[in-house]
């Protein structure tokens, strides 16, 4: 149950469409896009954000930060999602995905380039900003566009996470969870 009823079947023609978009034909829409969705502005608003069409950084990169953003925000809802959906194809294994639940970051488990964009992350939940020295670091890796990308991908799945927090949303059925992982990497 969530705090904010979710919409129910049958769906508006419109809004049926944006789910089969996101979610593929015929596939159940996401607890998360159900409860939003009860607002259509709160809906249209959330999915004019084109973010995750992987022109300009790749799918782990992606993922990464995704992961990363929740496991900070303590957003298990949407960490679960994404380690479901994607850690495989992203080429993330069960140690990485593990470690992205790691406070403080351990870097030396990452590449370089991955311990940048990690830290980024951090240094963003933790000060909403980053040096002169941490820009410089993720410059070495990522161009202007990247590091766009990035900056926005981070404030949006923070926004995610106070959505799915502030709504309080049940795990969506078979999806990881953060003590599932969190014993694998205390075993």
């Amino acid at each position: 149950m969530t705090r904010i009823a979710a919409l129910n079947r049958p769906y508006a023609e419109d809004i049926q469409a944006s789910f089969d978009r996101i979610m593929g034909p015929g596939v159940p829409p996401l607890v998360l896009f159900t409860s939003l969705a009860s607002s259509k502005r709160a809906w249209s608003k959330f999915t004019a954000g084109a973010l995750l069409d992987g022109k300009l950084l790749t799918l782990r990169q992606r993922e990464l930060v995704i992961d990363r953003c929740c496991a900070l925000t303590g957003c298990e809802y949407e960490w679960g999602v994404h380690v479901t959906t994607f850690a495989q194809a992203a080429g993330l294994s069960r140690e990485e995905v593990s470690a992205t639940l790691d406070r403080p970051l351990r870097e030396h488990l990452w590449a370089a380039e991955e311990a940048a964009l990690l830290a980024s992350v951090d240094a963003l939940h933790e000060r909403a900003t980053l040096s002169d020295e941490e820009f410089a670091r993720i410059r070495t890796y990522f161009d202007d566009e990247q590091i766009l990308e990035i900056l926005m991908l981070a404030g949006f799945y923070r926004t995610v996470a106070y959505l799915a927090n502030g709504l309080d949303l049940p795990l969506e059925r078979g999806a990881a969870t953060f003590s599932e992982y969190r014993r694998m990497a205390q075993a």
